[in-house]
């Protein structure tokens, strides 16, 4: 579509396998996976993380993103496979990372643990699949070991504790400026999302800065919160 699409350290850095594309955050690697499987399916994936529909919670007012269709132009998905030319809310990024580390089932997240009536009746919150396999148990495994690696010797080395297995994967999203036409110049969302322990996830985190005043990227702002 005569776009240029680089990564973040305008290199080309040769032939990697997966594992080094997530701790690398290369986006030619992306693009290379999306275009194995085609648009129609990486749509489907796109949407069965629940990416474009609304999770459900308990809240007003909830935000279902934005997805292009499988239609749309090459480039477009070209972006979206490393995280651009696509909005997404917090609790649905939390959310699908979450069908990751559940072994692929994407349930129904929640905030209220129950309703008690002024009868004293109690009503508790259960856990609801949206989604189960959305990915199989082996690949959910597969993926979570690679988001570990990046944890250890990628972009989220910043996170790494003795004694804790924990898996993560850097964001940093350009912003796209007001009128929609390109991304401001000095403007960035860094993003950290993880779960662990990886051996028996316990909890799903994911720490957010707008327009961060330091320099660099996710590995130096939302990575050290988290």
């Amino acid at each position: 579509d005569k776009y240029k699409i680089e990564n973040s350290d305008h290199k080309s850095n040769g032939v990697q396998n997966m594992t080094q594309v997530l701790e690398k955050s290369l986006n030619t690697g992306a693009i290379f996976a999306m275009r194995q499987i085609g648009p129609d399916l990486f749509s489907d994936y796109v949407k069965k993380f629940g990416f474009g529909e609304k999770t459900g919670i308990e809240f007003a007012g909830e935000a279902k993103g934005y997805v292009k269709g499988p239609d749309s132009y090459n480039v477009d998905y070209a972006n979206m496979s490393f995280g651009q030319g696509i909005s997404v809310t917090n609790i649905q990024l939390v959310n699908a990372v979450a069908a990751i580390a559940n072994g692929g089932t994407l349930y129904r997240p929640y905030v209220i643990d129950k309703i008690i009536s002024p009868s004293g009746e109690t009503q508790q919150t259960k856990p609801q699949v949206i989604r189960s396999n959305v990915m199989s148990s082996q690949n959910a495994a597969r993926l979570s070991e690679m988001m570990e690696q990046v944890v250890q010797h990628g972009s989220g080395w910043p996170t790494r504790m003795a004694g804790y297995r924990i898996a993560g994967k850097t964001g940093t999203a350009q912003v796209p400026k007001a009128d929609g036409s390109g991304y401001e110049e000095d403007k960035n969302i860094g993003s950290f999302v993880g779960f662990a322990p990886v051996e028996d996830p316990k909890f799903v985190m994911l720490v957010r800065v707008n327009y961060p005043k330091v320099d660099g990227f996710a590995e130096k702002t939302a990575v050290p919160t988290f």
